[in-house]
Parts: structure tokens; C-alpha cells; sequence
């Protein structure tokens, strides 16, 4: 139990604070002589945890994690709004049918992934560019959005050989945060009121378990953002269904690759790579899996009992706080990238700038995982 609720607090840092990631943590508990069944109980807790938190810095400060990059512009449009407690809600309520919905399904995945790998693997690249294609014939300037998503995915490529320790850290936050904050206006937020929600978003968490399910499935598709990008085709990217669809893809994902690492010997998420590195996933099934969903769940009641507190967050001068944070990212990523990575983010910043500049989707720049993506699937 100590173990779990440690797990859960270390979670909750890593997801509040911008660029503290669960995995680095889970490195340095290993390093500090933690290990076996309570490394991998602490990881799986911590790591459900962390997915739970990082939607309140995506939604309020437009600090993305890699997992939910794509859910920042629609969670800030509703903050904008007023609605950013809504758009928190939504996030979480929809991981938490996602995770309901994916353990149930669990040992069906476990049965149909061997087969259905060996059939799809050989067809990834090709599904890719055809998804590609279609988000650019499907945008408002198919050339421009084009143009965008090459150059992304050039500078993505760029960033993965550079070898850093978190490569999407200047990727993202460049396209995504720093672009945002340089054109908001002054002053602070409006007061974030809670809303009645329309249940209809539910139904999209539904078909971002389905996601998940492909998204294991797919080899080279590591992201759940890069799964939502392509999601954009039939989900309006603005608008509370996607950051339904967003979280409910990376919560499905987490709990199918249960199953992939269970049968394929591929766990398609960091944390359960590390937990694999620990005990055998197989065996300790049960104990790995409730305490992810445990940390899930106590996740969801925490941030629901605080959301009115944390929605207290727009009541700071934007104008300010974006300076600060803008000076934070670029320290923190010179501490966790070094030089590398400040010559990521100086391009990046000038991509995501571009892309608000010349109204292209901003689904645009995820070029830059699904790009290198490609190129490693067709070498």
C-alpha cells in the first residue's frame, strides 16, 4: 500500500510539473537500489498517475507531454473560454472509461494481437502515408499544410539523431507552447466556470479505446498523439469530442500493451518496458495492471475533489506568466538536452509560429514523429 501511494504522489509531480517525466523518476529509483516487484509496482502507479496530472499543465499552462501534445489547443481554447474545468473533466472522465473499457477487453487483445500482427505489420508504412495524405487533402491549404508537415518531420528527424535524453521536450514545446504564448494577449484568463456536460463525448472515448487498440497494434506508432493527429480526419480537431478521443487513445494504449508485451514481447510504453526490465509481465499481470488502475482512479478523484482550485490558476496575468514559463522551458531544456537542444526548439518555435501564422491545422506539425516514422518502417 506505502508503495502504491508513493507511486501515486511521484505520478502526480511528474504530471504537474512541464518536463518532469514518470520514466526519469522510474531511472533513478532503479539507480537508488529499488527493484524487482516494488520497482515495478511504484513505475505502473506512478506512470497512471503521471498520464492523469500532465492533462492540467496541457489544459491551463499549454505545457504539453508527448502523450497528450495534440490535446492543448482544443484544452486551451476552452480555458479561454471559461471552460477549462470543463475540458479537465472531460480528459479525465474519458481515461477513466478508457481504462474500464480496455481491461475488459484485455483477454480478447491477448488473443487476437498475435494473429492480427503478423498480418498488418508488413502494411504500417504504407497505412501511415495514406493517413498523411489524407489529414493534408482534408485541410484548408493542402500545400501549405504539406509544406508544414515535411518540415516537421525533417526537424523531428533532426532531433531523434541529435541522441538526446527527450527529444520531443524542444519539438514540442516549441510548435506547440512557446508559438501559443508568443501571441497571447495580456491579462489573465476568464474565470473558469463548470458547466453541464454534454455526455455525448463519451462515445468518442469509446473509439479512442479502439485507437489504443490499433495503436499497439501498429509497429512504430509509439505516440498517442500521433494516432490522434490522425483521428483529425473524423473528429473536429477544436472541439471537447478530441480531448475526449486524445485521452481516452493514450489510456487504452497503456492498458493494451498488456497485452503486447505479454504475447509479442513488445511493450509499447516506456513505463511497462521498465517494468519488464523488473519482473515477468506475464506472471505479475494482476499486480501490475490493478496498480496502474488504481493510480488511475484515485487520480481522477483528486483532480475532481481540486478541480475548482486548479481552474484558480487563470486568475494569474498570462502576460507575465507566459514570459516566466517561456524562460523556464528554455532552461529546462538546456539542462535536460544541453545545446542539442536549443537548436531544436529555435526551428520548432519558428514551425509552430508559421503554422498559426498561415491558419494550417496545427495537426500539421506532428509531421515531425510521423515522418521519421516512415522513413524507419521503409529502411
Amino acid at each position: 500500500m506505502l508503495l502504491l501511494v508513493a507511486g501515486i504522489l511521484l505520478g502526480m509531480l511528474a504530471g504537474l510539473i512541464p518536463g518532469l517525466h514518470s520514466n526519469t523518476i522510474a531511472s533513478a529509483l532503479v539507480g537508488m537500489g529499488i527493484s524487482g516487484s516494488d520497482a515495478a509496482l511504484l513505475i505502473m502507479s506512478m506512470f497512471g498517475a503521471h498520464m492523469m496530472f500532465s492533462f492540467v499543465p496541457s489544459i491551463f499552462l499549454g505545457i504539453p507531454d508527448d502523450t497528450v501534445a495534440v490535446s492543448v489547443l482544443p484544452g486551451q481554447r476552452m480555458a479561454k473560454e471559461g471552460r477549462g474545468i470543463d475540458a479537465l473533466r472531460i480528459m479525465c472522465g474519458s481515461a477513466l472509461i478508457a481504462v474500464i473499457l480496455a481491461v475488459a477487453l484485455l483477454p480478447l487483445s491477448q488473443a487476437l494481437y498475435p494473429v492480427v500482427f503478423s498480418f498488418v505489420s508488413p502494411y504500417v508504412p504504407h497505412i501511415l502515408i495514406l493517413l498523411s495524405l489524407v489529414l493534408a487533402l482534408r485541410s484548408k491549404n493542402p500545400l501549405m499544410f504539406a509544406a508544414i508537415f515535411i518540415l516537421s518531420g525533417i526537424l523531428g528527424g533532426a532531433a531523434l539523431k541529435f541522441g538526446m535524453e527527450d527529444p520531443f521536450l524542444p519539438l514540442f514545446s516549441g510548435m506547440f507552447a512557446i508559438a501559443a504564448m508568443l501571441f497571447w494577449g495580456k491579462g489573465a484568463l476568464p474565470q473558469q466556470k463548470e458547466g453541464k456536460l454534454d455526455l455525448g463525448f463519451l462515445k468518442f472515448a469509446g473509439l479512442g479505446v479502439i485507437m489504443g487498440w490499433f495503436a499497439d497494434l501498429l509497429p512504430g506508432i509509439g505516440s498517442p498523439a500521433q494516432v490522434a493527429s490522425f483521428a483529425s480526419i473524423a473528429v473536429p480537431f477544436a472541439t471537447p469530442a478530441y480531448l475526449a478521443l486524445v485521452s481516452s487513445i493514450g489510456m487504452s494504449e497503456a492498458v493494451f500493451a498488456f497485452s503486447t508485451a505479454s504475447t509479442l514481447g513488445k511493450a509499447r510504453v516506456g513505463a511497462l518496458a521498465q517494468a519488464a526490465a523488473q519482473v515477468d509481465i506475464q506472471a505479475n499481470m494482476v499486480m501490475l495492471l490493478s496498480s496502474f488502475v488504481v493510480a488511475v482512479a484515485v487520480s481522477a478523484v483528486i483532480i475532481y475533489l481540486a478541480r475548482k482550485w486548479i481552474g484558480r490558476i487563470t486568475e494569474l496575468d498570462f502576460s507575465i506568466l507566459n514570459k516566466m514559463l517561456i524562460g523556464y522551458i528554455i532552461l529546462l531544456t538546456f539542462l535536460i538536452d544541453g545545446i542539442p537542444g536549443l537548436i531544436v526548439l529555435a526551428p520548432a518555435i519558428a514551425v509552430g509560429v508559421g503554422c498559426i501564422k498561415l491558419d494550417v491545422e496545427r495537426t500539421a506539425v506532428m509531421g515531425a514523429i510521423i515522418v521519421p516514422t516512415i522513413i524507419l518502417l521503409l529502411t
